[in-house]
């Protein structure tokens, strides 16, 4: 299998938009399991993880728009972590909001990177 040759920039950013959602889809088993929780706690991380996949593939098809629509993504989650963060009564629901608000934040940061804009944009950039 070819190596997706991309700057580690880029591979950090594909990994958070797709590894954030679904590790809040594995924090959501817990209710699910230990309290009998419907499978409606599972719309915003399915959500999360729909849009974050779109901008990965973007992302490795070098498509312009994906900077674009990963910063909307990387907003609009990392607010709702907030939120969630303000919210939660749990515990370990407050450390993965406050970790998952970073982790948004990050990706955020790595969207406006030179690497990445290079990686899609080329010479242009």
């Amino acid at each position: 299998m070819k190596s997706w040759a991309a700057p580690v920039e880029v591979k950090v950013t594909a990994g958070l938009l797709v590894g954030l959602p679904v590790a809040w889809a594995l924090l959501d088993l817990i209710p699910v399991l230990s309290a009998g929780s419907g499978l409606e706690i599972y719309r915003m991380p399915a959500l999360a993880l729909i849009l974050g996949g779109v901008v990965t593939t973007g992302l490795v098809l070098k498509l312009g728009s994906a900077r674009i629509g990963g910063l909307v993504v990387a907003v609009v989650f990392a607010l709702l972590h907030a939120f969630l963060l303000l919210a939660a009564a749990l515990w370990w629901n407050k450390l993965f909001s406050g970790l998952s608000f970073a982790g948004y934040g990050y990706a955020f940061v790595l969207l406006n990177s030179m690497p990445l804009k290079r990686h899609i944009l080329g010479a242009r950039a």
